[in-house]
């Protein structure tokens, strides 16, 4: 599996269920008849999904989910950063940054899509480029997005200008990586499994190209890039199959390729018999060693024998890799390992941690040794069987999540034809455990490993790859049943949320709860439990043991350690979290009653291993020696003790750096189990379940919770003082040697609450200033200026005290930090002075609108977001309230907020670099 999760479903192949395929074959996604357009040409469908190709080799992927509450729409581009020749190294993301300016009568692209209360980003990899934005399932908002990706792809309009003020943006982004210690890991790995291939040049690109690209040399790798033989749209999401066939078609047909072939790539790695080094020293405050083996790529059938048989070895919680290195052997804080499969080559990746005295020598050696190791021995039937079974639970959410399912359409895509997603579905169910332990065997040896530190291994053969066969081959002739999933359609507002929502009394002071009652995707429900424990005397001194206790809650109890936990809750498909802070469940509306009593036994009843207690220590210990590194952290603490004025000993006092390393290295188990024992007895809870349940089953529910025995310590809620200004408002600078990015802050505390009748236009004003890529920060550092990587503005308040945190930030090349700060507080002074006009609070408005629709879009976080709201009183129907005051809000009244809050304020002005 991927490292460790990191690198995100998509780059997992995952299995769906032959019970699953004979369900969804009788409810296509499609009508009976596909829908067709003039100039579009269908040649493939499967599993609900269809493609069509344009006379100028455009594609066009539809992949409906009529019950989804919105719609995504990607433009991909089948060129990244393998395919820059000499001098062009990082190109390929310039030019993505770049094709967010103007396109046809367009000025701005962002401003356009932000106004259109899109989700929207662009990424670049070594494979391929994609633009992609996700906007409510509204026709005409669908129908502009795939007008504004035919605008950028057919006629963009970037500039001299544009490059010139970009490319410090993205030399920023590029120094940001410099110094941290993964990212400089990762590419050392790049770097040494490759020699010739483009894998092993990162994405970001070399310094010199980023600062030196000819304007024309950036056209010139534009027009023969994009152009609609090697470019795709995928939709996927709620819409009419018709409509969008027929507007896409009309739009992308305008395009013509050029006279030049397409850009074609043929470099394979030779076979060798080595296993490279590298050495890096970092002032980072932390020690990492890490190994890749290199794979073959995507459309090979053994990398994905690999691929399941490395859960094994993997996974977080019963891998094998983690338990001797961390809790057995105790070398490593952590270790991590996964694999990540390219349309061209593959890499098992292992990474090791320890702190900043670790010994990295004998952490690459142990990584390296066993990983190897436990191939040469292979895995079991019962581990390899636990591993497909736990692909195959992720899957079947991915069935109702349209968003990753078009992602990893488009990387099947890229690999040469979309349908190989399928053809990688049904791998995870072919696979055997002699093919699998044959794949870790041929690839796992010292010969094909790349370490950023050396350990001698004799001269061992190196298989050669062979070439993949053509996608076409492995999924002609084949069709999928469908994938989307039926459901209720989610609610349009908050205000119809909070319509839909039951609160139900369970004749139990102790507890608030409310109920959505909903047919959900796949059957899926979704419990909240949120606990609400402590009072500021039982809590004064103990934040650190406590916060531990949170942590250590879930590692086993009643009987069970973490693996045998994990191992249960998979069987019942639920995701969990559990802590003293309650318990968040997903599963089938029919597991979630006994994964739930199988969390409250754990709960009743914790393991608390030492192990587990001793690993998370040395990792917390180990993250905060690196924070120590780093000035923006050093700055952001500093500028918060500026404001501490809580009592001595209270749960929320800032604490400088050296103390919480102080009281981590000090902490005791006892002191843990102590926590536990005082806190993790049932206070006070706020309930919500979402699926399909009566309110009898809610109430059923909450009889199980009901026998967790009492708290030993009664709840209070620990209120934070009013916000007082600083006594010292004077400038905070830490700067330490060898960074090339400064992170720059202003920081206010201000005295209101989210209840303040203020607050609202106070919240509006802020989002005009800085609060979204359409906002003055914005705009002047990031797009006119291209001072700053990021910049902006943000008001937040998390309970009912009148204690709101104004923050000003913005990230910039150290050498331009005295310039981004100068504007960051001219920005400020000049809304103060001159005030923000009608038009910036309206379109501030309209974005903040749409972008609260976002919360509405997954009902996976419906169960959350209720919990949440019974906290302060803060559930859909006050939220519902409060978005109608943000829409009374006129541009007089939020001129008259910011300057009755902002200019008696002191801010507090921060440097990190």
């Amino acid at each position: 599996m991927d490292l460790p999760r990191l690198l995100s479903l998509l780059l997992i192949p995952l299995g769906l269920s032959a019970q699953a395929a004979t369900a969804d074959a009788a409810d296509p996604a499609w009508p009976a008849t596909l829908p067709t357009a003039p100039q579009a040409r269908l040649d493939a469908q499967a599993g609900g999904i269809a493609s069509w190709t344009l006379a100028n080799g455009f594609k066009i992927i539809l992949a409906p989910f009529p019950t989804a509450g919105s719609a995504r729409v990607e433009l991909l581009v089948k060129s990244g950063s393998k395919l820059e020749g000499y001098g062009e190294t990082g190109m390929a993301h310039l030019l993505e940054h770049l094709l967010f300016k103007g396109a046809g009568e367009r000025a701005d692209l962002k401003r356009d899509l932000t106004a259109l209360g899109a989700r929207w980003n662009g990424t670049t990899t070594a494979d391929r480029t994609n633009y992609f934005e996700t906007v409510a399932a509204e026709p005409n908002k669908i129908a502009e997005a795939i007008r504004i990706e035919a605008d950028r792809f057919i006629r963009p309009r970037f500039t001299r200008e544009d490059l010139s003020s970009e490319m410090t943006v993205v030399r920023n982004e590029f120094e940001r990586q410099e110094r941290e210690p993964m990212p400089v890991v990762m590419r050392a790995l790049q770097r040494l499994s490759y020699a010739w291939h483009g894998y092993g040049r990162p994405t970001i690109g070399a310094r010199s190209d980023i600062e030196g690209a000819p304007f024309e040399a950036l056209q010139a790798f534009h027009r023969r890039h994009y152009r609609p033989d090697n470019a795709a749209l995928i939709v996927s999401g709620q819409f009419d199959p018709q409509q969008v066939l027929a507007l896409a078609a009309s739009q992308f047909a305008q395009a013509s390729n050029p006279d030049q072939p397409r850009v074609s790539h043929w470099t394979r790695e030779p076979s060798e018999a080595a296993t490279r080094r590298s050495e890096l020293w970092l002032p980072a405050g932390t020690t990492l060693a890490a190994s890749a083996w290199r794979l073959p790529g995507l459309r090979q059938r053994e990398a994905h024998a690999l691929d399941l048989a490395s859960a094994a070895v993997c996974d977080p919680d019963w891998g094998s890799l983690r338990r001797q290195l961390v809790l057995e052997q105790q070398l490593a804080a952590s270790a991590y390992c996964g694999v990540r499969l390219q349309a061209d080559y593959g890499e098992w990746i292992a990474t090791a941690s320890q702190g900043r005295d670790g010994d990295a020598v004998v952490l690459s050696s142990a990584l390296g040794r066993h990983l190897e190791q436990a191939a040469a021995r292979g895995i079991s039937a019962e581990q390899l069987e636990r591993a497909r079974r736990e692909q195959l639970n992720a899957f079947e959410r991915l069935r109702g999540d349209h968003e990753a399912v078009a992602a990893l359409l488009s990387q099947a895509e890229v690999a040469g034809d979309w349908r190989l997603l399928f053809w990688q579905l049904d791998l995870l169910r072919e696979i055997k455990l002699e093919e699998a332990n044959a794949a870790l065997r041929r690839w796992t040896v010292a010969g094909q490993r790349s370490d950023v530190l050396l350990r001698h291994a004799d001269a061992i053969s190196s298989p050669g790859e062979p070439l993949p066969a053509a996608a076409l081959s492995l999924v002609a002739g084949k069709d999928w049943p469908a994938l989307a999933l039926a459901a209720d359609p989610p609610p349009q507002s908050m205000a119809e949320l909070a319509a839909a929502l039951r609160r139900v009394d369970l004749g139990d002071s102790r507890v608030q709860a409310l109920q959505l009652r909903r047919r959900t995707g796949g059957d899926l429900a979704w419990l909240a439990l949120g606990h609400d424990w402590g009072n500021p005397v039982a809590l004064a001194g103990r934040r650190t043991a406590c916060d531990m206790a949170d942590r250590l809650l879930a590692y086993g109890g009643a009987g069970l350690d973490r693996d045998a936990l994990n191992a249960r809750l998979e069987a019942l498909h639920a995701r969990w979290s559990l802590g003293l802070d309650g318990i968040f469940l997903e599963a089938p509306k029919d597991q979630l009653a006994p994964a739930l009593e199988l969390l409250l036994s754990v709960w009743a009843d914790p393991l608390l291993p030492e192990a587990e207690f001793s690993r998370l220590r040395a990792a917390s210990v180990a993250r905060l020696e690196a924070a120590l590194q780093q000035p923006a952290r050093l700055a952001a603490v500093e500028s918060r003790l500026r404001f501490d004025n809580y009592p001595a000993g209270h749960p929320r006092q800032p604490r400088q750096l050296q103390q919480q390393l102080q009281e981590l290295r000090a902490l005791t188990l006892a002191e843990v189990k102590s926590c536990v024992s005082d806190f993790s007895g049932l206070a006070q809870a706020r309930l919500a379940l979402v699926g399909d349940f009566d309110q009898d089953a809610l109430r059923g529910l909450w009889t199980r919770i009901a026998r967790l025995p009492p708290a030993r310590q009664p709840y209070a809620r620990i209120a934070d003082p009013a916000a007082p200004q600083p006594l010292d408002a004077s400038p905070i600078d830490i700067a330490m040697p060898g960074q090339a990015n400064a992170s720059l802050s202003g920081l206010a505390l201000l005295p209101l609450s989210m209840e303040s009748p203020d607050y609202p236009a106070l919240r509006l004003a802020v989002e005009a200033l800085g609060g979204n890529s359409d906002s003055r920060i914005w705009r002047r550092l990031r797009e006119q200026e291209g001072l700053a990587y990021g910049a902006g503005a943000s008001l937040d308040n998390d309970g009912p005290d009148p204690r709101s945190t104004l923050t000003l930030y913005a990230s910039a090349a150290t050498a331009r930090a005295a310039d981004a700060l100068a504007a960051l507080q001219d920005e400020l002074s000049r809304a103060l002075r001159d005030g923000l006009t009608p038009d910036e609070i309206e379109r501030a408005r309209r974005t903040w609108l749409e972008s609260r629709k976002t919360l509405l879009r997954s009902e996976a976080g419906y169960a959350g977001l209720l919990a949440q709201g019974l906290l302060h009183g803060r559930d859909p129907a006050w939220l519902a309230d409060f978005e109608v005051r943000m829409a009374r809000v006129t541009a007089d009244e939020a001129n008259a907020a910011l300057r009755r809050y902002l200019l008696p304020a002191r801010i507090v002005w921060a440097s990190g670099r």
